[in-house]
């Protein structure tokens, strides 16, 4: 592996590198470096916590003129914690040049933002719409942006921002470099590449050697009544170093961490109803280490890249897959070793088996005392006599209830104009339905509206169920569209 100098940096930005500690490039650092400073458009595959902000950071630094009060280089960000951490690090990169590092996203005061940028900066960090809001407003000038970077676009994608994001690349010059930074590449990403991006190099960072082969994996199942008390036994027995914990809904989250403060165990609360001051002191107090445990959302969370974090427990199964590998991966980073419990119930075995094929790895039963993947046998370990004393949960051979069940479109007369998110749409389905999270699918929150599908055989009751509750303010409306 090449060192930092070897990559073609400046001095400068060599001399930040020296004074913040970094040694050695990552692999997509040491891949991706060289040749964004040859100008070349990139495209790189990789998760979360592979230090792709210092990929597409370092050469940007270098790229842009100190004291030109044009905007040279700009950043686009799915959410405002990833747009924050993106601007602290940019900032400390760039601090050898005086370059001038302004945030953009939603939540605070458009004037304060806009005279920011009115005072000059090289490099602007957003999110998507506050971006465009500004660009419409005649606050935020692209003519000279001449460096791009789109980071974690499949969450802009899942997040319905890629029209705007469109609009925006449209409005910087055609001669520009391109960067863009996905976890996947689905087909939306890969026709915005083609259209947007010029014979980009394609840098692919295995997900596995990432997020999974750095993380012991465990399972505990217990019925759902009693999961507020495994998650206590949980945390008191792993004494984690700091922990995240993942709640499906901004309710169960505050649920769950008045329960936790109940039993005598210290949490703070992270969600999308909170203010953006309280979001960035919880974000600042975790990241600085002056608090062990989180409890999130999955929107929430996204953006937080802490590499002190020793555990995830995923308090509820996440929706796919895709996000268990997606929030794992807050676990295990800079060449350390993570470990992450899932709490299930009898019925979401299937879930996790699932889980276990798309990552490719075992999940194995925790116990106190458990170490090591695969685990020890219980027995060994110290089982309680609460606990089953099998070491291997025995494999469904009944078809998943699920299969061959045939679902229902629903339009919802919301969307991320109303500050709507993904997460906002299943809990106002599950928290008004006898609708468990595995139920509801395929969530895409657009400009003004949202899809969703849920069991064709309920989707009247949940469109009857769900209009005129109230979201973030807003009251929804929910209409079946089709039946699948």
């Amino acid at each position: 592996m090449s060192g930092f100098a070897d990559l073609g940096l400046s001095q400068s930005t060599l001399e930040s590198l020296t004074h913040l500690g970094y040694e050695r490039p990552t692999p997509i650092q040491e891949q991706t470096i060289p040749l964004l400073l040859e100008g070349r458009d990139v495209i790189g595959q990789a998760q979360t916590g592979t230090g792709k902000t210092a990929a597409f950071g370092l050469p940007m630094v270098d790229y842009v003129i100190p004291g030109d009060p044009e905007v040279q280089a700009i950043v686009l960000t799915p959410t405002r914690e990833l747009c924050i951490q993106v601007t602290q690090a940019l900032r400390a990169y760039g601090q050898g040049r005086g370059i001038d590092v302004v945030a953009i996203f939603g939540g605070a005061p458009i004037r304060e933002q806009a005279s920011r940028l009115k005072s000059g900066a090289q490099v602007v960090v957003g999110t998507v719409g506050r971006v465009l809001d500004m660009m419409n407003r005649h606050h935020l000038f692209l003519d000279s942006a001449r460096y791009v970077i789109l980071d974690e676009a499949d969450e802009m994608l899942d997040l319905g921002f890629l029209e705007d994001v469109e609009h925006i690349l449209r409005r910087c010059p055609m001669g520009r470099q391109t960067a863009l930074f996905s976890a996947t590449v689905p087909p939306e990403i890969r026709r915005l590449a083609d259209t947007f991006m010029h014979d980009p190099a394609w840098i692919k960072v295995r997900a596995a050697t990432l997020t999974i082969d750095t993380v012991e994996h465990f399972y505990l199942e217990v019925p759902d009544r009693d999961k507020p008390e495994a998650l206590v036994r949980v945390l008191r027995e792993e004494h984690p170093r700091q922990a995240i914990v993942f709640a499906r809904t901004k309710i169960g989250v505050d649920r769950l961490a008045r329960r936790l403060g109940d039993a005598g165990v210290r949490v703070k609360a992270l969600h999308g109803d909170m203010s953006q001051g309280q979001r960035d002191g919880v974000m600042i107090a975790f990241k600085g280490g002056r608090e062990r445990l989180l409890v999130a959302t999955d929107v929430a969370a996204r953006g937080l890249d802490i590499t002190g974090v020793s555990h995830v427990v995923n308090y509820d199964i996440p929706n796919s897959p895709d996000i268990y590998v997606h929030r794992i991966g807050r676990t295990g980073r800079a060449g350390e070793s993570g470990r992450a419990v899932t709490l299930i119930t009898p019925k979401q075995r299937r879930e996790l088996e699932a889980i276990e094929r798309h990552a490719k790895t075992e999940v194995g039963q925790w116990a106190p005392g458990v170490v090591g993947k695969p685990p020890a046998p219980i027995e060994a370990a110290g089982a309680t006599p609460e606990e089953p004393r099998e070491t291997r949960r025995p494999r469904h051979t009944k078809p998943h209830p699920r299969e061959g069940v045939a679902y229902a479109k629903l339009v919802v007369g919301a969307g991320k104009s109303s500050g709507l998110e993904p997460a906002d749409v299943v809990g106002a389905v599950v928290d008004n339905t006898a609708l468990e999270n595995a139920d509801v699918r395929n969530v895409r929150v657009l400009e003004r509206f949202s899809f969703v599908e849920v069991p064709a055989d309920r989707a009247p009751e949940v469109a009857a169920k769900v209009s005129g509750k109230r979201v973030r303010g807003t009251e929804l409306r929910l209409e079946v569209t089709n039946r699948r």
